[in-house]
């Protein structure tokens, strides 16, 4: 019940309205997000997310983990 209260109040926080134009465009960057974190392995919560979208609002920070994990996973493959 506490996380979420938590989530729920993350949800509801101003901090998040002016990161982005539209609600879609926040809507959006969740799901891309979430879908890097679960496609790497990672667990995913929703508090985990918003934290991270507050953090890092640019689409450019999405751009950027996709490339260290191809650059890594090229590594990988090397050895």
């Amino acid at each position: 019940m506490k996380e979420y209260t938590t989530t729920r109040e993350q949800l509801t926080n101003q901090s998040l309205r002016g990161l982005f134009k539209n609600n879609f465009e926040l809507a959006n960057q969740a799901i891309r997000l979430a879908r890097f974190y679960i496609k790497s392995g990672h667990e995913v919560t929703m508090g985990k997310l918003l934290n991270e979208i507050k953090r890092n609002p640019s689409e450019q920070y999405l751009k950027d983990l996709q490339k260290m994990e191809e650059e890594e996973e090229e590594t990988t493959e090397k050895v």
